[in-house]
């Protein structure tokens, strides 16, 4: 999973600095925080360097099935660029608010309510078979929302190619949004952090304990998955 965080660092004034943070989710089911780094959350090349500083540290990424993550411009692309192999899975809370703001709102709650149900489906073809039909709905009176979803609608729908049981889990990077909450609450108290150096620090010490804390704990759906195989 991957996302950026907005940090208060100061520097001659405080301003806010990006922090780009990497999740792992391992095929026996743990989670990992796999690298921290200062900068430009919406830019491409701050991504490919941090994909590159991840590679530089071991992750091969050979075996790497799905990149998580919302639409922040250019991390879709420097994550294909550096794991050819995987899938990219665009988080669907991000893309429904998308289309959320390109409804005229007296139609947004059952058009978000209809829109949600695509990715309950129990399979993609059901779920690919719903968007059909809330296509065929909503085209005429929200062609930009429908045009939202539909660009996107294979990154969107990946996690159909993972196990049942992973389904709630991965197709949000919610996993992410919570940790990002625990670095906001750990570093609150300061009103900036004092420099670059204190801010890499500080979080790091945070993933730290966090990583101690998930490597006792599997995520549940990777346990019901394994059951589901054997």
């Amino acid at each position: 999973m991957l996302d950026g965080l907005n940090l208060p660092v100061k520097r001659f004034a405080v301003s806010k600095e990006s922090l780009l943070v990497a999740i792992g989710i391992t095929a026996d089911g743990y989670r990992k925080i796999l690298g921290v780094q200062l900068g430009d959350r919406e830019s491409a090349s701050s991504w490919r360097e941090f994909f590159k500083d991840l590679k530089r540290r071991g992750l091969k990424g050979e075996s790497l099935v799905l990149g998580i993550m919302d639409g922040l411009p250019g991390l879709e692309q420097a994550f294909a660029e550096a794991f050819p192999r995987a899938r990219v899975q665009r988080c669907v809370v991000h893309k429904l608010r998308n289309v959320a703001v390109k409804l005229p709102r007296k139609i947004q709650k059952d058009c978000l309510a209809h829109a949600k149900r695509i990715f309950y489906a129990g399979s993609l073809e059901e779920a690919e078979e719903r968007f059909r039909t809330w296509k065929e709905t909503w085209e005429k009176v929200a062609p930009s929302a429908v045009s939202c979803l539909e660009k996107d609608l294979a990154a969107v729908l990946s996690f159909y190619t993972q196990p049942k049981p992973l389904w709630k889990l991965l197709r949000s990077t919610n996993t992410i949004e919570r940790t990002f909450k625990e670095f906001r609450r750990r570093t609150r108290q300061m009103d900036s952090l004092p420099s670059e150096d204190c801010c890499l620090r500080c979080i790091y010490a945070i993933s730290c304990e966090l990583n101690q804390t998930w490597a006792k704990k599997r995520i549940d759906g990777f346990v019901k998955a394994s059951k589901a195989v054997a």
